[in-house]
């Protein structure tokens, strides 16, 4: 009798702890969802972009410190935007935005964000409809930018063409060498034709399945035990291919060579490659009747020198070189009055008000806050108000 007894006592004792590490996962997933701990993914694989956000989808938007969560919908057209038809209503100054992951903004509200704030400040009231169509996507070049617009963005008949170009990652993003990600494919004559996103996506992460809890435990130890994830890499618990280490070039993170002087002989590739896609991109915008300006995005180490020092402390290989952080912003500014384009540089605007509170660009992320987007809007506003006519055509 006591063997069958103590038998049914331990396999009742089993079910009560398998039922309470159900119970408990079941807890942790319920938490992670409602606290939107894990951000949601917007984004596919595209033949001609490389990458492209997913129409009509929807979830919320955060980062491992958790500085901001944020709701987010793309709409039907693949935008991170109001809904606008393509075709222009009569009566309407219409601004077609170009960007990356500045323009995109998923890290705050999209009533918040630059295209929304510049729509609102352009608009007068016996003016015409001002209309700011955005299109942003993380990971965007010059390169992407242009093939959208040439494929896509062209048929919005814009009045203007607003770049927004941010020289921390764009000339990395335009080159075929030094991009590791969207890779951009040039033909033999330098004329561009398509952007390679690789495999797209990340396998590993899809190996959880629909648990979100999976996916933030996974991130946890990925990204604040990367002695623990290299361990689980070595036993094949963990693809080494989502450690993804920064990558670095003579203990300096590839991203600020761009701010070298002189720069490098590829990053110097990078800039020829980047100022063709410039110059095509202006002369599309010119031959569709429309009008070229470019605003050069502002870099948090460019604005905040304590994030400079930060960042040197962090990589200390960085104090063995010579950096000039307004270097890539003022070749822009050159290229631009060499080649007759308007362009707006927002460093000066930022530097006057980065003392004030609260913060332009987030300490962590990077990308500009609601007070960035705010001072952004209100920087270009004085730039482009001239150009948009006094009184509405349709009432004169």
């Amino acid at each position: 009798m006591n063997g069958p007894s103590q038998a049914r006592r331990l396999l009742g004792g089993l079910l009560l702890v398998g039922l309470g590490v159900g119970m408990a996962l079941l807890i942790l997933e319920a938490g992670v969802r409602i606290l939107h701990l894990v951000p949601d993914r917007f984004w596919r694989p595209d033949p001609l972009l490389g990458t492209a956000l997913v129409p009509d989808a929807h979830g919320w938007w955060t980062q491992e410190e958790h500085e901001f969560f944020v709701p987010v919908t793309i709409n039907a057209a693949g935008r991170r935007d109001l809904d606008r038809p393509v075709a222009k209503a009569p009566g309407t100054f219409r601004i077609l935005l170009l960007g990356d992951s500045f323009v995109e903004a998923l890290q705050v509200p999209i009533e918040e964000t630059f295209a929304r704030g510049l729509e609102r400040a352009l608009t007068r009231p016996r003016g015409p409809t001002v209309e700011v169509v955005s299109m942003g996507v993380s990971g965007y070049g010059t390169a992407g930018e242009y093939l959208w617009y040439r494929e896509i963005g062209r048929r919005f008949d814009a009045d203007l063409v607003l770049l927004s170009f941010y020289p921390g990652n764009d000339v990395r993003n335009n080159s075929p060498t030094l991009e590791p990600a969207l890779r951009p494919i040039y033909a033999p004559d330098g004329t561009l034709q398509r952007v390679d996103g690789g495999r797209g996506g990340d396998g590993a992460a899809r190996a959880g399945g629909w648990s979100k809890a999976y996916t933030y435990l996974r991130k946890l130890v990925l990204s604040r035990q990367p002695v623990l994830a290299a361990r689980l890499a070595e036993w094949g618990l963990v693809d080494r291919a989502a450690l993804r280490p920064l990558p670095v070039q003579a203990g300096v993170p590839v991203d600020y060579w761009v701010f070298a002087t002189p720069p490098p002989p590829d990053w110097q590739d990078a800039w020829v490659h980047t100022e063709g896609l410039l110059r095509a991109l202006r002369d599309a915008v010119r031959a569709d009747g429309a009008e070229l300006v470019v605003m050069v995005v502002t870099s948090r180490e460019q604005v905040y020198p304590a994030d400079w020092e930060a960042l040197q402390e962090t990589y200390p290989a960085l104090r063995a070189s010579s950096w000039d952080l307004d270097g890539p912003e003022r070749r822009v500014l050159g290229w631009c009055a060499g080649e007759q384009v308007d362009c707006v540089a927002l460093s000066p605007a930022f530097r006057a008000a980065r003392d004030g509170a609260p913060r332009l660009h987030w300490h962590f992320d990077g990308h500009w806050t609601a007070a960035g987007h705010a001072l952004a809007a209100q920087t270009m506003t004085q730039a482009l108000s001239a150009r948009v006519p006094a009184q509405d055509k349709e009432a004169q």
